[in-house]
Order: structure tokens, then sequence, then C-alpha cells
């Protein structure tokens, strides 16, 4: 009976094996590509924040995140991968988590950091063909968030955000607190 049973386990493995063996479709590349895409987007992200702050304080901060962040993103979306950001408190309402996202994100919020680096997560979306990813790494709040995103802002920073973003509720946050997290997503193209 033992027997029968493992055949049947390796039988059963056997197209799993096959699909993980596509270079294009396994876990471990696909996730290696995520946290690239998290890396080149987070980074130009911060250094064009940092940059307009140094140049014009945090109300061209803001600035930055309502028009070059979708633009960095839309530049590290491509071949089927999709960056975007999420929160359970979003300043942009298109930016809301689906239920999944949100299930993660609740999940994350207690420890966003494990072992000096920010919490992370994917899924294959559908196992059954092995197309579709999603991959999340949490965003903590960092020292320069605080000024738009903490418990006390300027008010002409506060004037600026009510301006770009009236129905922001991504504020409160103190250092440490999960920000929200990167989202990328992979579906590849049909042939």
């Amino acid at each position: 009976m033992k027997k029968v049973l493992t055949t049947a386990m390796l039988v059963a493995l056997l197209p799993m094996t096959a699909q993980a063996q596509q270079p294009d479709q396994t876990p471990d590349r696909l996730v290696a590509e995520a946290r690239s895409k998290v890396q080149a987007f987070g980074g130009s992200l911060k250094q064009a924040l940092q940059a307009a702050i140094k140049e014009g304080g945090l109300t061209n901060g803001i600035a930055v995140c309502n028009t070059v962040a979708p633009e960095i993103a839309a530049a590290n979306s491509n071949d089927g991968w999709q960056i975007s950001r999420t929160s359970l408190r979003v300043r942009n309402p298109g930016n809301s988590a689906t239920d999944w996202q949100e299930m993660q994100l609740k999940a994350m919020q207690e420890h966003p950091v494990k072992d000096g680096k920010p919490v992370e997560i994917w899924r294959v979306a559908d196992a059954d063909t092995g197309k579709g990813f999603e991959y999340m790494r949490a965003i903590p709040t960092q020292k320069l968030c605080l000024g738009c995103h903490g418990k006390s802002i300027d008010p002409a920073v506060q004037a600026g955000l009510n301006e770009l973003y009236p129905q922001d509720k991504a504020t409160g946050f103190s250092e440490g607190d999960l920000r929200g997290a990167f989202v990328v997503t992979y579906q590849p193209k049909s042939n």
C-alpha cells in the first residue's frame, strides 16, 4: 500500500515538476525578479524624494509622490510585470488593496521587519496553470516618511496634502510602523 501511495504522489507531482522547470515560471526566478523590481522602484523613488525635499522642502516631496512615483512605477512595469504600492491607510484611493493584499498587510502589521529585512510574501495566483504571480514587500515607516505621514505634520505640508489628496488616510504613523507594501505582479503574455 505504501508503494502505491508513493507512486501516486510522484505521478501527481510530475506536472508540477515540469511546470517548475520552465525557466520563466520558477518561483525562485519570479521572486528574484520581483525583488529586483522593488529595489529599482524603491531606490529611484527614495532618491527622487530626497532630491526634491533638499531642493524645496517637504511640499516639493509631495509633488514627487503625486507625479513622479507613478512614472517610476510605469518605467519598472513591462513584459508582464506591474509594480505598485498599497496600504491599509492609502493616500491615493487608486492604490487601495485587494482582499488578498489587505489580508497580507494585516499579517505584516505586527512585525513589518524580520531579521533586519522588510517582510515579504508571494503566491502563484493560479497554481493549476502556473500563470499569475503576486509578491508583496513591507514598507516600514522610516524617519524620512514622518514629515508627510507622521503624527505631527507641518500646516503647510498638510495644506499641500489636502490639495492633492483630499481623501488622505495615510497619516499618524510612527517610525517602524507598517506604512504599506510594494506590490509586484506578473502575468505572462499569452502565446
